[in-house]
């Protein structure tokens, strides 16, 4: 499958108030670059970044991605001391996903 450019890639996103566009732009990359080699088509990706405003919790910044490969669901989620910091572990979290889907067997074979 051909790499697949940040603004190709029809993302979801859901964020709190608080959350830049500089964070949404980083995480469009992060998913994209995650996505780029994907063994399969990529159905739908969805990410939702929220900031906590509870100074009990150490990592109030937490990231989610969602994404569908061809019917198989990943998700990659991160907390982190930073928005950024977070980005970029959901993203390397997804990036792991996707390559590890390619030893996943085809699950939707005609039974016999």
């Amino acid at each position: 499958m051909p790499a697949i450019a940040p603004d190709e890639l029809d993302i979801q996103f859901t964020t709190t108030k608080d959350v830049s566009r500089e964070d949404v732009r980083r995480a469009r990359e992060n998913v994209a670059r995650a996505l780029a080699h994907a063994p399969r088509p990529v159905l739908f990706a969805k990410a939702a970044l929220s900031v906590l405003h509870d100074p009990a919790v150490p990592r109030p910044y937490l990231v989610s991605f969602r994404v569908d490969l061809d019917g198989l669901p990943l998700n990659a989620h991160a907390a982190a001391a930073s928005m950024q910091e977070a980005i970029s572990l959901a993203g390397t979290r997804l990036r792991a996903r996707v390559e590890s889907t390619a030893h996943y067997k085809d699950t939707r074979t005609a039974r016999r």
